[in-house]
């Protein structure tokens, strides 16, 4: 049995180009079949008492938490370990972002490259990444063809995330795992091992 996670979500709670409410995308990631999303709204943080209430409203779903973080070089999924300090990781350079992500235990997801540039980044090989976005509703097909041309040649672990800002676009690409994945700490364990 295959668990199915989308690990790029936006609510209106957080991010102002999403309408749609936490809960409501939250029942539409439950109607899809989804085990899991990764709220990852743009360089915010969800507070850890609103995102255990949440957690506490819709038992059956796990909802990770992460941020789509802004940088020079691109957007990037963070998702911490459980109870670790988000206040000092926010927009920077990724040259700093990821190696301190990396220190706290966390994992770096580079969101829907080549949407806008499709040149290979300078910077590439030498940052440290967990995962690279091959499919998402913001990312056209040529775009898919270099990400995933990306993550054979530098062993990046390809995943495929809706970026969903509405609920009908939750789960259109989604992330299939070999067993229930119920927080970050497990979430970020099974990425190292597939890794």
């Amino acid at each position: 049995m295959a668990f199915r996670y989308d690990l790029h979500v936006h609510t209106s709670r957080y991010s102002s180009c999403s309408h749609s409410s936490p809960e409501s995308m939250c029942r539409e990631a439950i109607k899809m079949g989804l085990s899991g999303i990764g709220l990852t709204e743009h360089d915010r943080w969800w507070p850890q008492l609103r995102l255990d209430r949440l957690r506490t409203a819709f038992p059956d779903l796990a909802i990770f938490r992460g941020i789509e973080c802004s940088s020079a070089e691109g957007h990037f999924l963070l998702f911490l370990p459980e109870g670790a300090s988000v206040g000092e990781i926010g927009p920077a350079p990724l040259s700093r972002l990821a190696p301190k992500v990396r220190d706290l235990g966390g994992i770096v997801i580079w969101a829907h490259p080549f949407r806008y540039d499709r040149s290979i980044p300078s910077w590439l090989g030498d940052v440290p990444l967990d995962g690279i976005e091959v499919a998402s509703t913001n990312m056209d097909q040529r775009a898919n063809n270099l990400s995933l041309q990306i993550a054979r040649t530098h062993g990046i672990l390809a995943l495929q995330n809706s970026d969903a800002h509405a609920p009908n676009a939750i789960g259109t690409y989604s992330n299939a795992c070999s067993r229930p994945l119920k927080d970050n700490n497990e979430l970020i364990e099974y990425f190292r091992i597939a890794l």
